[in-house]
This record gives structure tokens, sequence and C-alpha cells, in this order.
């Protein structure tokens, strides 16, 4: 026996890479207009067994079968982690966010479900601990391990992944009136057969020259100088290899850039494209513009965008009163 919906948890859609930082750059980022732009997860009580039931805009992109759904490959993943058995739940997924978009969509999930398990039960893993478990799961959906998309989307903001460190990420400066459109058409992309075709390798020159582009973004946003910050926004590692899956991507640059944006680049593996504006009135026009000439189907999806300060949160939600189950830690 369930009940109505306890506790109501979101993650933000991201954009891994950010143009200048392959696999170590992420952002999160949410609709101008206050709407969910991510997943949502609502765990409705405990009961015998373990269920999920899946709707939303993107329900009909997941398998019918909701039995090796990722959000209950993380129940069992973080049950594992806490090294406990853990009573069995009633769940609700609102997939919000296209699959093989570029936006994070497997993050999303991983993050929310993850998020909302250590929230439930009393935040038994901290804070590392929750970020590295996401990563791990997310590395078994897009084929190697890496945080540009469950950072930002935990923990909110423009995060800059510090391998090596146990900090594993930190929250950079942002420029407040910047906001980006994000443009996803209505198609998919594999977040491994587009890692398939990056190079293998690369070059001492290349090395520096990526390098030199990462530092160079980053000291500008500390400095606050915009003007350097937009210059060092250039793909050297993955749009050369992946610019023939979005061929559309050269001219609907030269276009949106002619009309006053900062910069057009694909978020994390694509076919979603982000246009970094410089004020309200150039994204309206971007947006509008994207919607029109980059959709090609019913499931595209233009937002206007601001950074997402706040990254995986529990949503308000009234809730009923029954002793006998766990109340939100948030």
């Amino acid at each position: 026996m369930t009940t109505t919906t306890l506790c109501r948890y979101y993650a933000p859609a991201s954009t891994g890479n950010f143009s200048v930082g392959f696999d170590l750059l992420g952002a999160a980022f949410e609709p101008t207009n206050g709407e969910l732009f991510g997943d949502v997860l609502e765990i409705q009580g405990q009961q015998p067994q373990l269920s999920l039931h899946i709707s939303g805009r993107y329900r009909h992109q997941l398998p019918a079968d909701n039995h090796d759904n990722l959000v209950l490959q993380c129940f069992y993943a973080f049950e594992q982690a806490v090294a406990k058995p853990l009573p069995r739940l009633a769940l609700h997924l609102q997939k919000n966010l296209p699959v093989g978009s570029g936006l994070g969509s497997s993050a999303c999930s991983i993050v929310v479900a993850c998020f909302a398990f250590n929230d439930y039960f009393g935040q038994p893993l901290n804070p590392q601990q929750l970020l590295q478990l996401m990563a791990v799961a997310e590395g078994g959906v897009s084929g190697s391990v890496h945080y540009d998309n469950v950072a930002p989307s935990l923990l909110g903001g423009l995060q800059l992944m510090l391998p090596g460190s146990s900090t594993l990420s930190r929250t950079l400066p942002w420029f407040k009136h910047w906001r980006v459109v994000l443009s996803y058409p209505g198609t998919s992309l594999s977040t491994k057969a587009a890692r398939a075709l990056l190079p293998k390798q690369l070059s001492l020159s290349h090395s520096i020259e990526f390098a030199g582009l990462l530092s160079r973004f980053v000291s500008a946003l500390y400095c606050q100088d915009e003007a350097e910050a937009i210059a060092a926004l250039q793909d050297r590692v993955a749009e050369p290899a992946r610019t023939p899956l979005i061929p559309e991507l050269p001219a609907l640059r030269k276009t949106l850039m002619a009309k006053g944006v900062l910069h057009l680049g694909i978020s994390g593996a694509g076919p979603t494209l982000f246009a970094l504006c410089p004020d309200d009135s150039t994204a309206a026009s971007a947006a509008a513009y994207l919607q029109q000439h980059y959709g090609k189907n019913a499931d595209a999806i233009t937002h206007i965008c601001q950074l997402s300060a706040t990254g995986a949160r529990a949503l308000p939600e009234p809730v009923l009163s029954l002793a006998a189950l766990p109340q939100c830690q948030s």
C-alpha cells in the first residue's frame, strides 16, 4: 500500500564541455520563464517491492519496460554504497529531458535519483561520495567516467572539474547578464558514438592550445573580462570531429553571430546547440531563429536559459503526515 507524493526532487539540464573545456567544464541551466527543464522524481512512499512509473514529455524516448531504467539502477547502486538493505519505494519519474540530446539527460536522471535517495534516507553519503557514485553511474552510459554533466546538475553553476583533486570540481564565476539559448532539434546522438569520433591523441602543440584556451577562459571569468572570455571560447578538441554530425553548425553560427550572439557551440556531444547571448533581446532573437531553422520534428525544443545556481534540490510539495515514513531532509 503506497501513498500520494511524499517527496519531490528536481535536477536541471546541463551542458558539458562548454566548447573550451572538453570533459572539464560543465554548466547547469534553467529557463528564464521558471519552467523545470530537467527531470523530476517523486518518492511516493514505501512498499514491498521497488516500482517505477514514468511520465513526461520525453517518456516515449525511453524503453517501454522500466525494469532497466537508470533510476532503478541508481537505487541498487545507492543501496550498495550505503552497505545496508533499504526499504523499497514507489517512484515516479517525470522525464522532461530528451534522450541522446547533449543536455545531460542520463546524468540528470542519475543525479535526481541519487540525490533523492540520499536525502530521503537521511544523507548517509557525503557530497563527494554522492558525486562519485553519480559519475560512475554516468560512465556506464557514456562509456567513460567524467563529471562535466553530473557535477553541474548536482551542484549548479559553471563547474570546473579538478582531476586528481579530492575536491572533484569547483564553481567558477559567471557573467550574470549572459543568457544561453539551448536548442534541441528533435533528433538523437549517442554519446558513445560521438566520443568514438574524437582523436585518440593530441599533438603537443594541440595540447598546449587546448590548455591555453581553457586557462584563458577561466582567468577571464575571475577577472570579469567579458571580451577575453568570449575570445577564448573555442573548441579545438570535439567540434572539429563532431561537426559532420551537425552540418548546420557553421551556417547557423555565421547567421547568429551577425545577430549579436557571442558564441554558438555544441552542448555536450550534441545535437543540442547552445547560443551564448549578451542580453535577453538577443536571446529571444536567437531562440526564434533556432526554433525555426534547427528544429526538425515535434520533439524539438528551444529554451532561453540562465545559469542554474542551485542544481539538484527538493521541490516544495504538500506532504501527507505518515508517521511510519521518513520525512524529506532538505
